[in-house]
């Protein structure tokens, strides 16, 4: 159990990390304002800002379930969890920066994402 939680774990500070360095990136091509309270609706940004939370979400279900070892479900799903809740809490305090959409995209996709990446870690290992 402890090796699940840990590797959830190591999935999110992963993820976290990335998104944080992810966000300048966008800011350096010019796709992104450094205002961080200036409204955000260049379909474009939205899109980038979505891929980009797909590719962390399925690298770190991979991640997760390449440490988790046999139970990597329960690994994946509280990696899920985590990210689901804090995207919550972070998307509630930007809500009004965003068209719903975009919201509603970013949280609904952050878990299967997750199960993708843990899915692409089952085909190699197989």
């Amino acid at each position: 159990m402890l090796r699940q939680i840990l590797a959830a774990i190591v999935g999110y500070v992963f993820w976290s990390v990335a998104w944080v360095g992810f966000n300048p990136l966008l800011q350096k091509f010019g796709l992104l304002s450094s205002d961080q309270t200036q409204k955000v609706h260049d379909p474009k940004v939205l899109l980038a800002l979505l891929l980009g939370s797909f590719v962390l979400s399925i690298i770190a279900g991979y991640l997760t379930a390449a440490i988790s070892g046999a139970r990597r479900h329960l690994a994946v799903l509280l990696l899920g969890s985590l990210l689901l809740a804090t995207g919550i809490f972070v998307q509630i305090q930007v809500w009004h920066l965003m068209p719903f959409w975009y919201h509603l995209t970013f949280l609904a996709l952050l878990v299967p994402f997750c199960f993708v990446g843990a899915g692409l870690r089952r085909i190699k290992a197989t």
